[in-house]
């Protein structure tokens, strides 16, 4: 007699255990030495159960990065939703992003920092259609942020000529570069009260966006 089926939240629930051990292995260890067998040695599985969730590596680390983009879209949808008038939509966006790199610093490494395959690197394997739902996941979260920014800077004096995709795109490397400083420690390194220096970074930042660049 076939075993039955599991029930759709316990298989949810296991999922979601792979995937948070996949996330573990990828982060202390990188891509390449992510596998099957290694999650389930962690989990007290064997490779062939693994198998019965997904169907290989490359669908795994897929499901991790969709599902931290599914993450950052929400934490900023609902942060610039509050907000009362243009410029503080785009203050609201930007901290939110900070604070999404910073408390979720295993997510913001895959997802911006760890050298894995992109949606490219998938075309024309079974893969592909698998990696460009994650690509369209990223450009979901890349067009609110340009939209919020081009609602800013279009009719701002201060903005005049600027491309204001060019401006969310100078903006977010600056997020990311003191996301980056932050979750290496290296901030720390320089200066013993690390989230002050945010603070201050951010309060200057305000201003210039205040301001604009003209």
């Amino acid at each position: 007699m076939p075993r039955p089926a599991r029930p759709e939240k316990e298989v949810y629930q296991v999922k979601e255990k792979i995937l948070k051990e996949a996330l573990t292995i990828l982060i202390d260890e990188g891509y390449d030495n992510l596998s099957m067998g290694k999650i389930g040695k962690h989990m007290g599985m064997t490779a062939a159960n693994i198998y019965n969730y997904y169907q290989n590596k490359d669908e795994l680390y897929n499901a991790i990065i969709i599902h931290g983009y599914n993450l950052l879209y929400d934490t900023l949808e609902k942060a610039i939703e509050k907000a009362p008038d243009k410029f503080e939509r785009t203050m609201a966006l930007l901290r939110s992003y900070l604070n999404f790199g910073i408390t979720n610093p295993h997510y913001y490494h895959l997802m911006f920092s760890m050298i894995a395959p992109k949606y490219q690197d998938y075309i024309g394997t079974p893969m592909e259609a698998t990696a460009f739902t994650e690509k369209q996941n990223s450009l979901r979260v890349f067009g609110l942020a340009v939209s919020i920014v081009e609602e800013y800077t279009k009719d701002h004096p201060g903005y005049q000529g600027v491309d204001g995709k060019i401006m969310a795109i100078q903006l977010w490397s600056q997020l990311h570069g003191i996301i980056s400083l932050h979750n290496s420690g290296n901030l720390m390194e320089a200066d013993e009260k690390p989230d002050f220096i945010i603070q201050e970074i951010l309060a200057n930042l305000e201003i210039t966006i205040k301001r604009g660049v003209k």
